[in-house]
């Protein structure tokens, strides 16, 4: 897991962040076609509360933040936190405990 997601200063920042701000902090603020076709996959989801959202996207990023992957990961990896009930911060911190790598091949 990368450091900075249980860092208390990051945790704090995303309370209020879009999405997008949080994608800028691992990507270097090099936002790419891929990142707004991912990040449009899942603005119109309301399953999960904002700063839940903002940790997964942090999640995914930290991993795949200068990579190509498939722009449906995301989406898929949402709804599994979404299927899981993850509904605070404390339950998405430790979901991202989980080889996304592993979690992903479950949910393709």
């Amino acid at each position: 897991m990368n450091k900075q997601l249980t860092d208390p200063e990051f945790l704090s920042f995303c309370e209020n962040a879009m999405p997008i701000e949080v994608v800028e902090k691992f990507t270097d603020n090099n936002i790419r076609g891929l990142e707004n076709i991912a990040l449009r996959s899942i603005s119109t989801r309301s399953k999960l509360p904002s700063n839940v959202v903002n940790l997964l996207v942090a999640y995914f990023y930290s991993h795949y933040g200068k990579q190509v992957y498939n722009r449906n990961d995301l989406a898929r990896l949402y709804d599994y936190w979404a299927s899981k009930d993850v509904r605070t911060m404390t339950q998405a911190i430790e979901m991202t405990n989980e080889d996304i790598e592993e979690v992903l091949k479950t949910l393709k």
